[in-house]
């Protein structure tokens, strides 16, 4: 509504047509000036006690009616009674109602404009309320990974839809920690990584170094047997790698391009590993030393798939997700993505390339036989 100051406004203006009104009734209706202020009085307890703007309107309009009665019964009086001196007096009657019109009129004026404006102050409020209540849910429908599947209901809704959606996608596009690094996307050009050592000589960035040694001892103290065995890779080791695939392949008699093809089921191609980016993290229980699904089978593996997400890591490569992450099932790859984004992906049951909306490539990978590490 209004601030108390309008009502105000169109009490006062109420009050100034009932002193125009009275001033326009010929002395002689001393009755019918006597029912006037009667009437007023009530409208003016009325207007006192009126918390908006719709009851002091209501009150105008109940003096207007009584105006209009007051000069309908002017009129029979003077016809009736006062034939002698009915036309000066009919003249002062009619000066009473113009009075009377154009008063009412301004003060009914004055009450619509407002009642415009607190309408499209309603209507903008209830429009700002859906559109933050839509936004709210397609944000949580994107947190699921459903963006692909979604379909809005109106051509409003839709467009609405895709604004939240791109909005979203750079916001997340811009997080350091989440930065979509596969064989569709490659390592940023001008991208620096900033590792620090482990305690056993392997590497990881500076960024996620606390929240990996606490996952690592509080592991250890539920009974795990934690050792990473890779972590942050410079990207001429991961050339070399890559390298030596390719060579393997070659050796056992496969020309070149089918030889790079098969390397790239084993090892990601030099740029599209996350182990360059250094919040990439393999590892394995000391109990069970081979990079297999067989990792599923230990305590360890079981206690970090199931609490990775409590230190901002997430499995990178779950289990059904080869189509979309181009990588086999890897129970054993650990990426960092921060408190936030790992409790969201591990709430939904979903890879990153879900949670970032980047599911569409431009063809689908094969479960390979190899791991990408």
């Amino acid at each position: 509504m209004q601030p108390d100051s309008d009502t105000n406004r169109t009490k006062i203006n109420a009050s100034g047509t009932a002193g125009r009104i009275l001033k326009g009734i010929p002395a002689f209706l001393t009755d019918q000036k006597r029912t006037v202020l009667s009437v007023y009085g009530r409208i003016a307890a009325a207007c006192s006690n009126a918390t908006d703007l719709q009851k002091a309107a209501a009150a105008v309009l109940v003096l207007v009616i009584s105006i209009v009665t007051l000069v309908h019964e002017t009129n029979a009086l003077h016809s009736a009674k006062l034939q002698d001196t009915a036309g000066d007096r009919i003249v002062m009657a009619s000066a009473a109602q113009d009075a009377a019109e154009s008063a009412a009129s301004e003060v009914l004026q004055s009450f619509m404009s407002m009642e415009l404006w607190d309408a499209r102050a309603h209507l903008e409020s209830d429009l700002n309320r859906q559109t933050a209540s839509l936004r709210s849910e397609y944000m949580k429908i994107l947190d699921r990974g459903e963006g692909d599947s979604f379909h809005p209901g109106s051509e409003t809704e839709r467009k609405l839809w895709e604004t939240v959606r791109a909005r979203r996608k750079k916001e997340l596009s811009e997080d350091p920690y989440l930065i979509l690094v596969n064989k569709w996307h490659y390592l940023p050009d001008d991208y620096e990584a900033d590792p620090v050592t482990l305690p056993n000589g392997q590497m990881i960035g500076s960024q996620c170094f606390e929240p990996l040694m606490k996952m690592l001892e509080d592991c250890a103290e539920a009974g795990g047997t934690p050792i990473v065995c890779s972590g942050y890779r410079p990207h001429d080791k991961q050339v070399y790698l890559f390298g030596e695939q390719i060579n393997r392949w070659l050796y056992a008699g496969y020309g070149q391009e089918d030889a790079e093809d098969l390397a790239a089921t084993a090892v990601a191609i030099p740029g599209t590993s996350e182990h360059e980016l250094g919040f990439a993290a393999d590892i394995y229980s000391s109990e069970n030393m081979s990079l297999d699904e067989s990792q599923v089978q230990t305590f360890t593996q079981q206690w970090l798939m199931e609490n990775c997400w409590r230190y901002g890591f997430v499995l990178r490569y779950p289990k059904d997700k080869s189509d979309i992450t181009g990588i086999i099932f890897e129970p054993w790859h650990y990426r960092y993505v921060g408190d936030e984004h790992a409790h969201k992906i591990h709430e939904a049951g979903i890879c990153l390339e879900e949670y970032l909306d980047e599911t569409d490539h431009p063809d689908h990978a094969e479960d390979s036989d190899e791991p990408e590490d």
